[in-house]
């Protein structure tokens, strides 16, 4: 189980990166053409945006499996252990309920797009591509959760031990 987790974790930095390098690339390659040749690819800052929704979907699934979500642990920090323990557990359920519902929902957005054959405008490209970065990127989401979940539960997980790392 370790060795696809971290098989996971290498693919969703590696897609990362190669979004991130290629979309420099473009906007760099269109700048050039834009100013040293006065006419731009009509192309590039659609493809560019496309990028960045999927590269914003598979870093939150980054910042999930490294527990650095956004959150509000005043509770869990003045409780006793074990009742810290319960409100993350619970914080965790509910975060594996929503990336379900973003899972399950996004595929019948996919779906029914794919369906219609909707293409984006500059591109032409399948819109349904575009689409799925939500039910992907809430699915890894959903696991990195749940690994949370389990980890507290057996009790392998300090809550909030990354703000202790960032303050």
């Amino acid at each position: 189980m370790r060795k696809l987790d971290r098989l996971i974790s290498r693919a969703e930095e590696v897609l990362i990166g190669l979004l991130i390098l290629s979309a420099s690339f473009i906007l760099f390659a269109n700048v050039i053409a834009r100013y040293v040749f006065n006419d731009g690819f009509s192309w590039a800052e659609e493809l560019v945006r496309y990028q960045i929704v999927w590269m914003v979907l598979l870093g939150a699934s980054v910042a999930a499996r490294q527990g650095i979500h956004i959150g509000i642990d005043i509770l869990q920090r003045f409780c006793p252990p074990l009742l810290a323990k319960w409100i993350g557990l619970l914080v965790h359920a509910v975060s594996i309920a929503f990336c379900l519902f973003l899972v399950v929902y996004g595929f019948q957005l996919t779906e029914q797009t794919h369906r219609f054959g909707q293409v984006s405008s500059a591109l032409q490209a399948p819109m349904w591509i575009v689409q799925l970065a939500i039910p992907v990127g809430a699915l890894l989401m959903g696991i990195r959760f749940t690994q949370h979940f389990f980890r507290t539960l057996l009790g392998r997980e300090q809550a909030s031990a990354h703000l202790d790392q960032i303050g």
